[in-house]
């Protein structure tokens, strides 16, 4: 499948959120509700909660911490 190389950080993120959302959700999910019945369906509601949160904080939040880095004052250490 050829895609347009503009797309790339797009669809890297993309991936990246899947996979860390469901990491997350399914740890969560195991020490919340533990190996149950309704495991698979309480992670799979987690997880596709946890990938809409995860999507908008990833192209929010650099915003607001580019932010708080103009605070500091970075400077090389000259040893």
């Amino acid at each position: 499948m050829k895609i347009n190389k503009k797309f790339e950080p797009l669809i890297f993120s993309i991936f990246m959120i899947l996979g860390i959302s469901c990491i997350i959700s399914f740890v969560m999910t195991s020490m919340n509700v533990g190996y149950t019945a309704f495991f698979l369906k309480s992670w799979m509601r987690a997880w596709g909660i946890a990938f809409v949160v995860a999507f908008l904080a990833s192209n929010l939040l650099p915003f607001v911490v580019k932010r708080i880095m103009r605070i500091f004052i970075f400077v090389e250490n000259k040893a």
